[in-house]
């Protein structure tokens, strides 16, 4: 990666193109190498320029942005971030570039052209210098065809053995992989499973319906109040803290908390982890998966010290080692596995 990352903007508003290169520009440690108007200019400018990393519309004439990151990922595989117009026709589309090989996705905040875009200018440029380092080998092999292929139920627990759950924690390259996971896992769990992924509100509801379609374990989108069972997963809604309290005659609940960021994420794994460690103690595991930042590593550290266990994916599997790493630094990771044995090393404490 060179010294300043190499950006290919592309918008079919030569407006947008305007504020989104001279908005770029001005970061430190980014430079706009080129913009493109269309998907056909995009390919052909991707192929040219190298850039290492492609900011794409999704919402394009001639051949939009799928049909673009579709071409780009088979012909020069590139890091892609997409840029989405917040509205009802887009709220599939993307975590279907997700599964075709986009690194992350950027809400427009007011529509196809957003002026106010510039007012997170900060946060795009933070996510355009992670997505430099993500692994474009892992972006292409994820976009396979997960196979489905259901592991055996797990086996009934012995009677009096303490209450289990199992928390995981994701960001970039989170949806698709948390898929791998949930394809994979027995749909009788005789654990919850809580999760965090790094994801806009918007597409919370999107991700929790794909993570069901997955037909492993059932899994529905956290509420406040919820009381936390065996065999259902839940996902944290974008926006929101999720802590989970042990109530007396009620088990545990969820409480969505409305709080500020915690290390510029909402909701934070770190308030999951430490929540769920005071709740289940040993009987808890702990899950961080491909991500950049750090979010988790304080939350593992809460697990370990409450008696419970953590594993975190592989560097080989990752789209970013950031997340999993920082557990690894803080030397709060039990076991270090490839993508494709989590769900065993899931199963395998469930059924124990």
């Amino acid at each position: 990666m060179s010294e300043s990352v190499r950006v290919l903007v592309v918008d079919d508003s030569a407006y947008m193109r305007v504020i989104l290169t001279d908005m770029l520009q001005s970061e430190k440690g980014i430079s706009v190498v080129g913009a493109a108007k269309d998907g056909f200019e995009a390919v052909e400018m991707t192929k040219s320029l190298s850039p290492e990393v492609v900011l794409l519309d999704i919402q394009m004439p001639k051949m939009d942005g799928l049909a673009t990151l579709q071409r780009i990922m088979k012909e020069c595989p590139t890091r892609v971030i997409m840029l989405s117009a917040m509205n009802k026709v887009d709220v599939q589309l993307p975590l279907k570039a997700l599964e075709m090989g986009a690194v992350d996705f950027i809400p427009k905040p007011s529509g196809p052209v957003s002026v106010d875009i510039v007012r997170y200018k900060k946060s795009i440029a933070d996510l355009i210098k992670s997505a430099a380092s993500a692994r474009v080998d892992v972006l292409k092999r994820m976009r396979a065809p997960i196979q489905v292929d259901h592991m055996r139920s797990v086996v009934p627990r012995t009677e009096g053995a303490g209450a289990k759950a199992v928390v995981i924690a994701a960001s970039t390259g989170g949806p698709r992989s948390l898929e791998t996971v949930f394809s994979a896992l027995p749909k009788d769990m005789r654990v919850p499973i809580i999760i965090v992924q790094h994801i806009p509100p918007e597409f919370s509801p999107s991700l929790a319906k794909r993570l069901d379609a997955a037909k492993g374990p059932r899994v529905v989108l956290a509420t406040d109040g919820t009381v936390i069972e065996p065999g259902t997963a839940y996902l944290a809604p974008g926006g929101y803290h999720l802590k989970l309290e042990r109530r007396n005659g009620k088990g545990v609940v969820a409480r969505l908390d409305d709080s500020s960021p915690v290390q510029f994420v909402k909701p934070s794994a770190n308030i999951l982890f430490e929540s769920a460690a005071t709740c289940f103690g040993e009987g808890l595991l702990g899950v961080v998966m491909t991500g950049m930042g750090s979010d988790g590593a304080r939350g593992a550290k809460a697990i370990r010290a409450a008696g419970g266990r953590v594993i975190v994916q592989d560097e080989a599997t990752s789209v970013i080692f950031g997340m999993a790493r920082a557990v690894v630094k803080e030397k709060a990771a039990d076991e270090i596995v490839p993508l494709d044995r989590i769900p065993h090393r899931i199963i395998e404490f469930a059924g124990g």
